[in-house]
């Protein structure tokens, strides 16, 4: 059973859960759901990472959050007329547990802990939002979507402080709201500044300290 749904369900539910959910496996690239995709549930990430865009200008899609173990995707597609106005792709080979929408309906109206832990959840997506709509210059961004990764992620070895996932350098500059030039140049002068490392394509932490007051917009 995914370890949200076994931690803060009365252990009453859990066979109930077991029956009716689901697992689901993605490859890397796959879609997991799409814009316009009705809204059948809610997934829980049980292992993998998963980058969430949606549609901006001229169609174009943007990189909006990274998602890894234990996060949860398909939130947005609840209300109105529920369908996704996002799209979920994996990064990773990705397991999901699926929730049936029936299901968390009833789960969120008996089980209080885990009606509480889907309220903070939607406080800090909102949070969240708020700070992607914060306007920075592009070196500040860039530093913001390296510490995300980082956070989300995490490290792949405590004694290389090497980035568990990095992201391409065309999906940082999506997720940046800049170009690939741009974010080249800005990774040469934060290896500079030994914030962080470049290692080939993989990215090291140097200086969190330094990085996260950047990705705050200092």
């Amino acid at each position: 059973m995914n370890q949200i749904l076994e931690k803060y369900c009365i252990e009453e539910w859990h066979e109930l859960i077991a029956y009716h959910c689901d697992v689901l496996t993605f490859d890397p690239g796959e879609v997991i759901f799409n814009i316009g995709d009705k809204t059948k549930g809610l997934l829980l990430i049980d292992k993998g990472k998963v980058k969430v865009l949606t549609s901006g200008t001229s169609n174009k899609e943007r990189i909006i959050r990274l998602a890894a173990d234990n996060d949860i995707l398909g939130h947005r597609g609840f209300g109105g007329n529920w369908t996704y106005s996002i799209k979920a792709v994996a990064l990773t080979k990705t397991m999901v547990t699926f929730l049936p929408l029936g299901l968390f309906k009833k789960l969120m109206k008996t089980n209080p802990e885990f009606a509480y832990y889907m309220t903070m959840f939607f406080a800090e997506e909102l949070r969240d939002s708020e700070r992607l709509a914060k306007q920075m210059p592009v070196k500040n961004k860039v530093a913001s979507v390296i510490l995300q990764s980082y956070k989300v992620f995490g490290l792949n070895n405590e004694s290389d402080n090497k980035l568990a996932f990095t992201l391409s350098r065309k999906d940082i500059a999506n997720k940046a709201g800049t170009t690939y030039e741009s974010v080249v140049r800005v990774l040469t002068d934060l290896n500079k500044e030994e914030v962080i490392e470049t290692k080939g394509k993989d990215i090291c932490l140097k200086d969190i300290i330094a990085l996260t007051k950047l990705a705050d917009g200092d």
